[in-house]
């Protein structure tokens, strides 16, 4: 696994990309996501902590729900969060299984790049977590 790779992709984010995702939670608290958001990626490279279950956690996995136009990268670098969050163990409540049954339709939504780039490490979180059985 490329673990570096999804690490750069999720800190290319822009303010305008963390604002959407802080955003996600019917513009519930996105002042506190926002913060908590950028903790998330930037200092600790996109692996949740226990603390951060609902901010900003929640936000993420709205996000990575749906993928909006325009609105690719977020979609991306929700699922991208989560995958990592799994590989490492701290997010033992989300299924990279079932997420890449339940979400093809909007995985298929993205072009090459993004799609093989959630596709591989959706990959990598399925192997991950039948090794941690």
């Amino acid at each position: 696994m490329d673990k570096e790779k999804y690490i750069r992709f999720i800190k290319s984010i822009t303010e305008n990309e963390i604002k959407f995702i802080a955003g996600r939670d019917y513009g519930a608290d996105i002042d506190k996501h926002e913060n908590e958001l950028k903790k998330l990626i930037f200092d600790q490279n996109g692996v949740l902590n226990s603390n951060q279950y609902w901010y900003p956690y929640e936000v993420v996995e709205l996000c990575r729900w749906s993928c909006e136009k325009g609105h690719e990268k977020e979609f991306v670098i929700c699922n991208i969060i989560v995958c990592l969050s799994i590989i490492a163990g701290t997010d033992r409540t989300n299924d990279p299984e079932y997420m890449k049954e339940t979400l093809q339709k909007e995985y298929l939504k993205l072009d090459k790049s993004n799609y093989d780039l959630i596709s591989n490490i959706l990959t990598d979180a399925i192997k991950a977590q039948e090794k941690s059985g």
